[in-house]
């Protein structure tokens, strides 16, 4: 009897590719390293802000105007992620970020202020760990070593004034928590919102020099929100 080898083929085939279907999926990583990068899109707010005038006892107050600031560098964080379960995980890890604020001042001042910061965060993750596809909830302590600032003078985008940096500065404090909530997808992309429940700036340091005439500000607040766009470029399994 001939064998009719195209249609056994055809039977065979679906069963084949249930039993493909039917294979264990790959177990999951119960402890993992992982590098990440991202892009910040932060915005701070002073509220009103008290303009003191040099060598004098006047001063004028406005309602500061924020603007978004966006950075891509430099950001970079090492992971280490404990899976608990299918459903459970944590994360912990060491990373710096470039992290700030822009407010305008008034009608003719722009003031752009910004951080370094090198951060330990503590993460508690739920979601598919097998997939990496979850939610995580946590706090990161900050310790901001370099600060920089940039004052802008006229409307619109100004004319730079000032600029400068410092390492470990008063205006700013040396260590702040933040708060984030974070959501990862497959292929390691994430967003991740963050908050700092503690003002970004010291109120009673803040100055800037036009002309050599050095002028303080007091902000109301400096409360400061970040959403960050990031990716795992890089993960190995411990």
């Amino acid at each position: 009897m001939k064998i009719n080898y195209t249609f056994t083929f055809g039977l065979l085939l679906p069963l084949l590719s249930i039993g493909q279907t039917l294979e264990k999926p790959a177990p999951i990583k119960k402890a993992y390293f992982a590098t990440v990068s991202e892009g910040i899109l932060s915005v701070g707010n002073l509220g009103n802000v008290t303009i003191y005038k040099p060598n004098t006892e006047s001063f004028s107050v406005n309602a500061s105007n924020p603007i978004p600031r966006y950075s891509a560098f430099f950001h970079f964080g090492e992971q280490f992620h404990l899976n608990l379960g299918k459903s459970l995980g944590l994360y912990s890890g060491i990373g710096v970020r470039n992290i700030g604020m822009i407010n305008r001042l008034n009608d003719t001042i722009k003031v752009k202020q910004r951080v370094y910061a090198l951060g330990i965060p503590v993460g508690i993750k739920i979601g598919d760990m097998q997939k990496r596809v979850y939610a995580a909830l946590g706090a990161e302590l900050e310790l901001f070593f370099n600060y920089k600032q940039k004052t802008f003078l006229g409307r619109g985008r100004g004319e730079k004034v000032e600029k400068f940096n410092e390492w470990f500065s008063d205006r700013t404090p040396l260590l702040n928590p933040s708060l984030f909530l974070e959501f990862n997808f497959k292929k390691g992309s994430y967003i991740k919102l963050r908050y700092y429940p503690m003002n970004f700036l010291v109120t009673d340091k803040q100055n800037f020099t036009v002309n050599n005439i050095k002028t303080g500000f007091r902000p109301e607040t400096s409360q400061l929100f970040a959403l960050s766009f990031g990716r795992v470029i890089g993960k190995k399994r411990k």
